[in-house]
């Protein structure tokens, strides 16, 4: 299920694993589920991935051994939260060194069943002039959702 208000895409999943191995696959798993047509840098997406730490890096490498950082971890707290701060701009291109970000937060929490993942990325507005194409993009089939589904199949 994915809500949009104004300046806020939720989006969540439930997965039939415990917290720890959530937050495990969404992190130090992600260049196993990222999308691989959703990268900055030209050529082909060779892996992504998560410096696990509060100040880590979120980034990319292409099939060329270039590395591009568009996103900085905010929180850091397995297995249950995992924020950072979205620093790819309306362009869609590699962000600035002092790219301003919105941010996204993933909560992992205990079901009957597994794990009920939510993700929120929020305060789109402070991209600028533009922002609402972030937000569209995010929110529609190919943003969140889509990546969501991804997850859960990998876990």
């Amino acid at each position: 299920m994915t809500t949009t208000e104004l300046t806020v895409v939720r989006t969540s999943v439930e997965v039939a694993a415990p917290p720890e191995h959530a937050f495990t696959v969404f992190t130090a798993g992600m260049n196993r589920w990222w999308e691989r047509s959703h990268h900055l840098l030209p050529g082909e997406l060779k892996q992504v991935g998560v410096d696990p730490h509060v100040g880590g890096r979120l980034w990319e490498e292409n099939d060329a051994g270039e590395v591009c950082v568009w996103g900085t971890v905010l929180t850091w707290d397995p297995p249950r939260t995992f924020a950072f701060a979205w620093l790819i701009g309306p362009d869609w291109n590699v962000p600035p060194p002092d790219a301003t970000g919105s941010r996204v937060t993933v909560t992992f929490t205990p079901t009957e069943t597994g794990t009920r993942v939510d993700l929120v990325h929020d305060q789109l507005d402070a991209h600028g002039s533009g922002w609402e194409g972030i937000r569209d993009a995010v929110a529609g089939e190919g943003g969140w959702p889509a990546g969501l589904r991804l997850y859960a199949a990998t876990v």
